[in-house]
């Protein structure tokens, strides 16, 4: 679906969107379903931010930034192939035969930055695909977080240690300190004064193992996220209106999405977070949602012209991939 010329189109026809383009379109590839795509606009990404930007509509035909586009579809399937045999994944660089060659000066010169952009670029994947869970469906984010893990150098994947600090902290409880069952199979630990603890698929807990703090201050979070988004009574309109539809509505949508989810910003910003979230509405034809956050992401520093952009930039991926219909056409898309 995405050749070499459709890539550089998304990186440079759109100058609004130089430092988000990318992912912009991993949202809306993981909402249509189409993972495959994922690991082409990633390797793409990891060399291309690496060029200063210009917003010369040459670079659009410029023979040496297709092939990079080329050469990052090709490493991108090259990395699936070695990650199934369990191969280190070797960094993805500008091939030096050719970097000098083309138009746009290079950022870096020290390793330490690059691999701190890297870095930071694949973190960003990461989160808009975990993000789309809430906006898409589980699954879907699933089959795309493991093709991402696939094609990404071993040197910037992710730590084994949660970006999110955890609520609950499961701990291994001796034998030995157990001094009572209950009928239900619930055991009581000496250790947490006499509180029951409960096994779970991450160990024992008990309601010493629950951060409050941490949970509380993730609750106050998520409420000024909302609060951000929708704004002038218009949020506690919206919470109303889902709370008539069915209480749990709400409390799903405000302790479960808003709260851990959409308002953690210490890798995607809020505004990176709206804008994702926008990508993702369009090609779902959810026009009374795709209002609302697009008055959002305005509301968060996203600019009008770049609202237009991203709107431009999704139909162009949806077009591509040419199983994304609207019900009244495209012109009925919301816009701001």
């Amino acid at each position: 679906m995405l050749t070499p010329e459709r890539l550089v189109k998304l990186a440079y026809h759109y100058p609004k969107l130089h430092n988000t383009w990318y992912l912009v379109a991993c949202a809306c590839l993981t909402v249509i379903n189409q993972p495959q795509e994922i690991p082409k606009v990633f390797h793409f990404a990891l060399r291309q931010q690496l060029l200063e930007y210009s917003g010369d509509e040459g670079l659009l035909t410029d023979q040496f930034l297709i092939k990079l586009a080329q050469d990052s579809i090709s490493s991108s399937d090259k990395f699936q192939d070695f990650s199934a045999v369990g191969v280190h994944l070797p960094d993805v660089l500008i091939p030096y035969t050719y970097y000098n060659k083309l138009p746009l000066r290079y950022k870096f010169s020290k390793t330490e930055d690059i691999h701190a952009t890297q870095s930071a670029i694949a973190a960003k994947f990461r989160e808009v695909i975990l993000k789309t869970a809430a906006l898409s469906g589980l699954p879907k984010s699933i089959n795309a977080l493991m093709l991402l893990k696939s094609v990404t150098p071993t040197s910037i994947r992710a730590s084994d240690l949660p970006e999110r600090k955890p609520i609950v902290h499961p701990g291994r409880i001796l034998s030995s300190s157990i001094v009572g069952e209950d009928a239900e199979g619930t055991h009581f630990d000496e250790k947490s004064n006499g509180k029951k603890t409960t096994d779970t698929i991450d160990g024992p807990i008990s309601s010493s193992s629950i951060d409050v703090k941490e949970f509380t201050n993730n609750l106050a979070r998520g409420s000024d996220f909302w609060n951000s988004i929708y704004t002038n009574k218009i949020n506690t309109r919206i919470r109303r209106q889902m709370m008539n539809a069915y209480p749990d509505l709400w409390y799903y949508a405000y302790q479960n999405v808003y709260t851990p989810l959409l308002s953690f910003t210490d890798i995607l910003s809020s505004r990176e977070t709206s804008m994702c979230t926008v990508a993702s509405l369009i090609p779902q034809d959810v026009n009374p949602q795709l209002k609302g956050h697009l008055k959002g992401a305005h509301n968060l520093g996203v600019s009008k012209d770049e609202l237009s952009e991203l709107r431009s930039l999704v139909f162009d991926i949806c077009d591509w991939s040419g199983n994304v219909h609207w019900k009244d056409g495209k012109d009925s898309v919301a816009k701001l």
